[in-house]
């Protein structure tokens, strides 16, 4: 069954529609929203063969123009944008142009950046394709690329006009990525909602099955969520913060490993245990919270520790430079999200340098987080 979110901006709304068969009214929802205006599709290169593109190919016109993207974090640069402008005054780009972003959320991000700044601003329509970005990336128009010093510190806010999540995206995605995109998932309900994640306790397996009910009932809750706290808090200057709880942690892992050898959600899951661990030792959360955390990541097999996200990293104040490039940090002190408990994160300004590295030493060896089940 198909579900409309309304994304109630003061200077652009916007929906979410949301089902397991929404790319097959896609011309419907171009004519209704865009008439005849010209449309481009910038599309993930792994997904060249998938298809849901050729439907969305086929839906859109066969000649629409396509624009194929590396996979990968690699492709948030200054060198692919260049090219991707380039191809897109090749395609005879105008103000009017629409450009449909296929694929996750390197292609959300790196289409929604583009699109706000290729001749001052076209539209553009999200359409991810896996868990995270179906979740999360897509919904709140942030857009960015990455630099040498940061991930994500080149970028703007720039709403898309409409996102369609079509499920059937995720009957091909790899188990790694379904984890990946869950570890956001329960994000959500550490931050806002305890109820939803005894929810998660009881169907979270069948989430990373790819039960099309509960996929299509987590997917709704987390994007109303997101839109409820965008709505509120669009350029991110005060409560829309909560929404990274463990991105500090993980785009400073991110950072210091160069991008490789893992994923941006299995990144963000050991991140956010870190957060709890953070939280539990500065007496913000109990450890029964902590201890139901662990649990369940245990039972859905999450990444606990970090010994393959940072294979060469022994040196914690390594981690804690790459933080303090997080967009977080103001006068050179990390504002971290913490918790009190599951569904209560908030904002902390209080965790200095010295304790941080201390907590770090006390909580990484050997590359492994350290606290198991008592």
């Amino acid at each position: 069954m198909t579900k409309i979110i309304n994304v109630n901006l003061k200077n652009n709304k916007y929906k979410i529609i949301i089902g397991n068969n929404t790319l097959n009214k896609v011309d419907y929802f171009h004519k209704h929203h865009f008439k005849k205006r010209k449309k481009i599709i910038i599309f993930d290169k792994n997904l060249i063969n998938n298809s849901i593109l050729k439907l969305l190919i086929k839906k859109l016109g066969k000649n629409t123009p396509c624009i194929a993207i590396p996979p990968g974090e690699k492709s948030k640069s200054i060198e692919r944008l260049e090219k991707l402008y380039n191809k897109l005054f090749q395609l005879k780009i105008d103000r009017s142009t629409i450009l449909y972003a296929f694929g996750g959320g390197v292609i959300g991000d790196l289409t929604g950046f583009t699109a706000s700044t290729i001749m001052r601003g076209v539209d553009y329509v999200q359409i991810p394709t896996t868990l995270l970005s179906q979740i999360d990336s897509s919904v709140g128009g942030k857009t960015a690329i990455n630099n040498k010093y940061g991930k994500n510190l080149i970028g703007s806010f720039y709403q898309p006009k409409l996102i369609l999540i079509d499920t059937r995206t995720l009957k091909t995605l790899p188990k790694r990525q379904m984890i990946s995109g869950y570890a956001e998932m329960v994000k959500y309900s550490f931050i806002k909602d305890r109820s939803f994640f005894s929810w998660l306790e009881k169907n979270g397996n069948l989430i990373l099955k790819k039960s099309s009910k509960k996929l299509e009932f987590s997917i709704n809750k987390c994007c109303k969520a997101k839109a409820k706290i965008v709505e509120k808090d669009e350029k991110d200057i005060g409560q829309r913060a909560i929404l990274n709880f463990g991105h500090t942690f993980a785009h400073a892992f991110e950072r210091v490993s160069n991008y490789k050898d893992f994923t941006h959600g299995e990144a963000v899951a050991v991140g956010m245990l870190l957060a709890f661990k953070l939280s539990t030792h500065l007496k913000f959360c109990p450890k029964k919270d902590l201890n139901r955390v662990i649990k369940h990541y245990n039972q859905l097999k999450l990444p606990t520790n970090i010994k393959y996200l940072l294979k060469n990293i022994t040196n914690t104040n390594k981690i804690v430079s790459a933080m303090k490039l997080d967009k977080k940090t103001i006068n050179n002190l990390i504002n971290f999200i913490l918790v009190k408990g599951i569904g209560k994160g908030f904002i902390c300004d209080t965790v200095n340098e010295k304790s941080l590295i201390k907590f770090l030493n006390e909580n990484i060896s050997n590359n492994q987080i350290k606290g198991d089940l008592k």
